[in-house]
């Protein structure tokens, strides 16, 4: 495309008739946003724009200094304004030297997604090299101190990422910290998403909302050197909408299956969306140029055009395609749940009768065959027993990591050498998704969801089962300890203690109470003293880059816990019991039993802890056995005994190895 085409007039005008359907979609959606937001949510979009125009002491967003970064970019010329306000008020005039260009919002608000507990997502936009150094840390400040407004006085989640405009054009996004969302991976994949998602709130729109679909990426380019560069152009340039690369896609996926624990249904809509472009061999158009077609394309009483719609419909009809009857069902489950509110750890609510909700629920609910009993057992989600959310959640999180793998596969096999699963900077993140995993009967088990850490630090009640001998964990409710709240069992309690302390289930006003009819040595507070234990030998993990030379490594890395004669009576003085703790490379825990009590000598008893101890971690040094045991004379000998033991047995593995080495020598 010439530069001259670009000041063509029929192809201005089409771009000006793009902005204003565009536009009009925008207000339909702003509708729709005031639809479902609570007061305190309406109240933060009306005054956000306001507040980041002005810095005033008597106002939310003040930094007391005068070299505070304010105002937005024809604010006073938007056709937003604070619902019931007609006339530019207080706030809404223009300031000299905005430090605002453009303000979004990006993902749920205004659509089907949004709901009691949504909130809102700024990207604020300031010019490259518009801010000094000291200015832009002025400017951080106040949108840390309107995010703690809206909290503190409106109850409503508000973010404010302040987003260069020259980061997005090059792939770049400033928006969250290193690897905490996928856009930090595939920042592709962020910008597809504002395209997509985004409402334009306040300054200058982003020129590709306006431009044909027919427009190439070159294009592109030439166009926004014509209507879209220096400070007193219309539009912004954000970038090209590109597809990501495979390895992208790859990181992506990986990040969507390993951090999805905090609102599975959302991370599994998400990664369908991928595998579906990934199997298309990437050929299938982005979803933001989808949604764009049918905003220029509807008329004005067909508006608004949904995008969380068009994307669930596109997605769940590929998962009727391409999956499997019961991925399908958890896809439907997730799209379901989360437009209800559920995402995150949030109560559900039921859509009031004859609501744009209801009416869509009630269309999905014959297109897909469903019983209305499924769509009132779904709605009632809030209601549920704990251990039948927790059973939901393990089959979302399972299902996320098999299109992982799933994704994975098919990228390595149709793009060799431009992936690397194994990646550096990848491996962190594959590494906790291992965390996950289940294989082993050794393994402790990863609850599904970190949101559940919060729900069940409340009330806990360990009972002792004599009929199966195993102890279960339950969340008491009205109708006292059964299998709808039971939420974990074993066994073994140093294997519970070990599930509870690996999970950070425990937390500081958390009541636990222990039940059993067996004459055993297990009381809330040896209870409470294992865990104590187990926590202190195996603090919270958190692998970093330092950590890749022993990443992959099977054994016991660090720290060992010995559990010395847990749940023996107390008059039953000799070693009979250990249970084994320890913790893989990766972050795995592990939880081993060892029945020793068949054993006459006590140097068979610790021949064979010692071995086991070996045989898991690998190379267990004397120095990091951590133990637990009964305050007794022979409990301490016994400890004393198996740290000598485990010294000796390292000195006789090194003279066996280097034996071996200097036969390997003399046999050459």
């Amino acid at each position: 495309m010439s530069e001259p085409y670009c000041h063509n007039c029929e192809f201005i005008d089409e771009i000006k008739r793009n902005f204003i359907a565009q536009q009009l979609n925008n207000q339909a959606r702003i509708r729709e946003l005031r639809r479902y937001a609570t007061s305190g949510f309406a109240r933060v979009f009306d005054q956000a724009p306001i507040l980041l125009n002005v810095n005033e002491p008597d106002r939310p967003g003040y930094v007391d200094d005068p070299a505070t970064p304010r105002g937005v970019r024809l604010v006073e010329r938007q056709l937003w304004r604070p619902e019931g306000e007609r006339r530019p008020g207080r706030g809404l005039e223009s300031v000299p030297r905005p430090a605002v260009e453009s303000l979004f919002l990006i993902g749920s608000s205004g659509s089907v997604g949004h709901h009691a507990a949504s909130d809102l997502d700024y990207w604020v936009c300031y010019q490259d090299g518009a801010l000094t150094a000291r200015e832009f840390e002025l400017f951080q400040r106040k949108l840390a101190v309107l995010r703690d407004w809206a909290k503190a006085d409106e109850n409503t989640e508000a973010n404010f990422y302040a987003v260069n405009l020259a980061d997005p054009p090059r792939g770049r996004v400033t928006r969250l910290d290193a690897a905490e969302t996928e856009g930090a991976v595939a920042p592709l994949l962020l910008l597809e998403e504002l395209y997509r998602t985004f409402l334009f709130v306040a300054g200058r729109p982003p020129l590709w909302q306006g431009l044909p679909l027919s427009v190439t990426e070159s294009e592109y380019r030439t166009l926004t050197r014509s209507l879209a560069a220096g400070p007193e152009a219309e539009y912004v340039d954000l970038g090209y909408p590109s597809l990501p690369t495979p390895q992208q896609m790859l990181a992506a996926a990986l990040w969507l299956a390993r951090t999805s624990e905090a609102d599975p249904f959302k991370g599994l809509l998400k990664i369908v969306a991928l595998l579906d472009q990934v199997e298309s061999d990437f050929t299938r158009p982005p979803l933001c140029d989808q949604v764009k077609g049918a905003v220029l394309a509807a008329a004005p009483d067909m508006l608004p055009v949904d995008p969380y719609l068009m994307t669930i419909d596109r997605v769940i009809d590929y998962g009727a395609w391409r999956l499997t009857p019961e991925q399908l069902e958890l896809l439907r489950v997730s799209a379901v749940l989360k437009i209800l509110g559920g995402g995150g750890g949030q109560p559900v609510t039921a859509p009031s009768e004859g609501s744009p909700k209801r009416r869509l629920l009630a269309d999905w609910v014959e297109k897909w065959g469903w019983e209305p009993a499924r769509l009132t057992r779904l709605i009632d989600y809030s209601h549920w027993p704990e251990a039948d959310r927790l059973r939901l959640d393990d089959e979302l999180l399972g299902m996320l990591s098999s299109v992982y793998i799933r994704i994975a596969r098919y990228l390595t096999r149709h793009y060799p050498g431009r992936v690397n699963p194994q990646d550096e900077e990848l491996a962190p993140l594959a590494a906790r998704l291992l965390m996950r995993l289940k294989g082993l009967d050794s393994t402790v088990e990863t609850l599904p969801s970190k949101r559940h850490q919060r729900r069940l630090s409340r009330a806990l009640v360990l009972k002792r089962d004599t009929e199966s001998r195993t102890w279960k964990l339950h969340v008491p409710g009205l109708a006292g300890l059964d299998h709808h709240n039971l939420i974990y069992q074993h066994s073994r309690v140093a294997r519970v203690a070990a599930w509870l302390a690996h999970n950070q289930v425990l937390g500081p006003k958390t009541r636990l109470e222990v039940q059993s009819a067996e004459v055993a040595p297990v009381t809330v507070r040896s209870l409470e003293g294992l865990i104590k234990t187990v926590k202190e030998a195996f603090p919270p993990f958190d692998l970093r880059h330092e950590n890749l030379d022993t990443l992959w490594s099977v054994g016991g890395q660090g720290r060992i816990l010995l559990a010395l004669n847990l749940e023996t009576a107390p008059e039953r003085t000799e070693l009979e019991t250990v249970d084994l703790i320890l913790r893989t490379g990766w972050g795995e825990m592990r939880h081993y039993f060892l029945p020793v009590d068949q054993l006459s000598l006590a140097a068979d008893k610790y021949l064979k802890i010692t071995q086991a101890v070996l045989k898991e971690s690998g190379d267990a040094r004397p120095e990091n056995l951590v133990f637990h045991a009964p305050e007794t004379p022979e409990m301490r000998i016994a400890v004393n005994n198996l740290r000598g033991a485990m010294a000796l047995a390292r000195r006789g593995r090194a003279r066996v190895e280097d034996g071996a080495k200097e036969k390997l020598r003399l046999d050459i």
